[in-house]
């Protein structure tokens, strides 16, 4: 059985800087199309783990005296974003970066990804493209928030724990944390997908019966047993009793009520339909990404209605996800149904400042539609509201009146690593401001901490940090 830690069992430790880099009160702002040509950026730390080096003084450096014409006109160009030499269908100052310096995104990807996977960011990278560079990587990390939801990981210290935050609407990045409770060196976390997204899954089920326009928040659905157990007698042979629930799917949503998103996926959704929504939300298709994150999979058989009743409930291990694909799944409903490209790099410079490589903010992809989207919205706040993560939020709307804040919890058993899997993903908005997240622990014998009181931490950090 699991148990509760006690809470004084751990002594908070204080926050730390992770970073040397963009902070929220930083006055250099990327992206980096609107700095000076001329300036130099300070380069970012090394570990996301440690970083705790004083921040570097980079000197500003002066231009070589000599130049010759070739280099002087190129940056010339570049800095008033104008290519006259090349084709007419290179009209932005992006696709000319590149076509200059032959730097694209998957070259980044694949010049970052043994960095990232052993947990480190680097201040520079060597570019096959440009041997004779420096090319210092400029990352979109909050660095305020990275250090505060790593210092509660420390706190807390799961057997595994993981977080990973970005903006909804960019998909940017803004943090990126893990920890194993034996201190063991490990593999990034967040880029895993071997983890059973278990109820989160419900996310997707929920999302194409609306965008179907087969259900809505207020439409009822009755079953029979507990919300935590799938029979198939509940099942297939539905009986009205005198022991019938009959719950709306915003009350179904938010208490995880297995049987009711199985029939919903067989009866109301359709195995063809939700085999297609999963591919929507990107299961079994890559992550149009900047960092190298595993496939999502989904192992289901539509013309089997026991594989889409476990596949639409989430009552399976078939089907599995990585934290950054669980926070796009969230940022998706915070968007207006529109799913960003996750985005680590801002930009890269070489030694002077001079940019050459931008990020391209990807293609945002239509999912559902806005008005899906909204009905989702009611979802997941009952969730925070009332639902299964309503004790970890207690007390939070007294002090952040503004936010809203929608998730989905999800709980399973799992095997890589081994152990009892928590789920938390969702957002946050104040209006302005959207944030997307999603946090996981997995636990041996022993509870630590649940997922959602660390997306709680996270939120409040972000919406108030001097708090």
């Amino acid at each position: 059985m699991f148990r509760r830690r006690q809470s004084n069992r751990y002594p908070s430790i204080p926050k730390r800087p992770l970073f040397r880099g963009r902070s929220r009160r930083d006055t250099i702002h990327l992206p980096a199309s609107t700095l000076k040509r001329s300036s130099v950026i300070r380069p970012q730390a090394h570990n996301l783990h440690n970083a705790e080096r004083p921040a570097m003084k980079v000197p500003r450096r002066a231009a070589p005296r000599r130049r010759s014409l070739a280099m002087a006109l190129t940056n010339a160009l570049l800095a008033c974003g104008i290519a006259f030499f090349w084709p007419a269908a290179m009209g932005t100052v992006e696709h000319s970066r590149n076509q200059i310096w032959g730097i694209d995104k998957q070259d980044v990807k694949l010049s970052l990804a043994e960095y990232l996977r052993d947990n480190r960011l680097p201040e520079s990278l060597p570019l096959a493209s440009l041997p004779d560079k420096t090319a210092r990587v400029h990352y979109n990390v909050d660095i305020d928030l990275q250090a505060a939801i790593t210092a509660e990981l420390e706190k807390y210290r799961p057997d595994y724990g993981v977080v990973v935050a970005m903006d909804a609407e960019s998909g940017r990045i803004l943090a990126m944390a893990d920890i194993r409770r034996d201190g063991q060196p490990h593999e990034n976390l967040a880029l895993r997908a071997s983890y059973p997204a278990a109820s989160v899954f419900k996310t997707v089920t929920a999302a194409a019966a609306i965008d179907l326009g087969k259900a809505d928040a207020d439409t009822v659905l009755p079953y029979n047993g507990k919300t935590t157990t799938l029979y198939k007698k509940n099942v297939f042979n539905h009986r009205n009793n005198k022991w019938t629930r009959h719950r709306t799917l915003e009350d179904s949503f938010s208490r995880s009520v297995n049987t009711v998103f199985a029939r919903l996926g067989i009866y109301t959704v359709g195995g063809d339909k939700l085999l297609e929504y999963s591919e929507r939300f990107r299961f079994n298709q890559p992550l149009d990404a900047d960092i190298p994150v595993q496939t999502s999979t989904i192992e289901l058989d539509p013309t089997e209605e026991w594989s889409v009743a476990e596949t639409a409930s989430g009552y399976t291990r078939g089907t599995n996800i990585s934290p950054v694909h669980g926070a796009l799944l969230a940022a998706t409903v915070i968007n207006d149904g529109v799913m960003p490209a996750p985005r680590l790099v801002d930009a890269i410079t070489d030694e002077y400042g001079i940019i050459l490589f931008e990020s391209d903010p990807g293609e945002a992809t239509r999912i559902i539609s806005a008005d899906a989207a909204e009905e989702m919205r009611k979802l997941m706040q009952e969730t925070v509201r009332r639902g299964s993560a309503s004790k970890p939020f207690r007390g939070f709307s007294k002090r952040f009146k503004n936010i809203e804040v929608g998730g989905k919890t999800g709980s399973l058993t799992g095997f890589h690593p081994e152990g009892r899997y928590d789920w938390f993903v969702g957002y946050a908005s104040d209006g302005t401001r959207k944030i997307a997240f999603a946090a996981l622990c997995i636990n041996k014998e022993y509870w630590y901490v649940k997922s959602a009181y660390l997306a709680r931490r996270l939120i409040e950090n972000y919406f108030d940090p001097a708090g």
